[in-house]
């Protein structure tokens, strides 16, 4: 009997610590939460519906409002790539909404711009940041009457679409939080003068306001990147 003990001693101590034993070579659950650190490497993407304000412009002597006093609103989609903390290149697109069916407004003002921004704090959820972009814009107003000198009127003449190059500073501040999505708030105020082969010459410039909630994707993962929360 006292045999026997002695052989199932060494067989119990190694039953009752093979659990222990076992749990430490295992690697610990990992939280499925993460959150950013870092925006090196980081393509942040979002789509509003922008409105826009302060769109003027001269009709010879006399001055006219592109806009008819109206409100224009775009849907707006950008795309940004973070190369470092503090540099990133983005490029934006809007698609004018609300038309215009007075003579002489509004009827296409849609624009493709590319621009880079300087994010004042590095490493940090809260990103407050500064830029400028430019791009072109595709430009179009109603048909309208136009003078022919010295006693003639073009009735209704179609105006022709016209590519102005438009550019402008932007500002704004983005929210990250979770690494899916970041909440942000953005404004530009775009320059450019619509210049068509007939009709007046118009100001496009306008201040334009953006904000809702964007998406992030890590292309570029790395330990500053991501990290996990504990």
């Amino acid at each position: 009997m006292r045999q026997h003990m002695k052989t199932l001693k060494p067989l119990l101590v190694a039953l009752f610590m093979s659990p222990a034993l076992f749990a430490q070579d295992q690697p610990a659950p990992e939280n499925n939460t993460h959150s950013l650190t870092s925006l090196e490497g980081l393509l942040r993407t979002q789509a509003s519906i922008t409105p826009a304000w302060s769109v003027t412009g001269f009709l010879g002597d006399e001055s006219a409002a592109i806009s008819g006093g109206r409100t224009n609103i775009y849907i707006h989609g950008t795309g940004e790539y973070y190369f470092t903390n503090r540099f990133s290149l983005r490029g934006d697109a809007f698609y004018f909404v609300n038309k215009s069916k007075d003579p002489g407004g509004m009827k296409h003002n849609h624009s493709l711009q590319i621009g880079g921004s300087w994010h004042l704090l590095k490493k940090s959820l809260i990103d407050p940041f500064i830029g400028v972009r430019s791009g072109i814009s595709l430009v179009q107003i109603n048909p309208l009457d136009i003078p022919k000198p010295p006693t003639l009127v073009w009735e209704e003449y179609p105006i022709p679409m016209s590519i102005t190059p438009t550019w402008g500073p932007h500002v704004g501040i983005n929210f990250f939080g979770q690494r899916i999505f970041h909440f942000f708030v953005e404004a530009q105020y775009l320059m450019g003068t619509y210049r068509p082969l007939y009709g007046p010459q118009l100001s496009l410039g306008e201040l334009r306001v953006s904000a809702g909630l964007g998406w992030n994707w890590v292309i570029y993962k790395n330990r500053q990147t991501i990290h996990k929360k504990i």
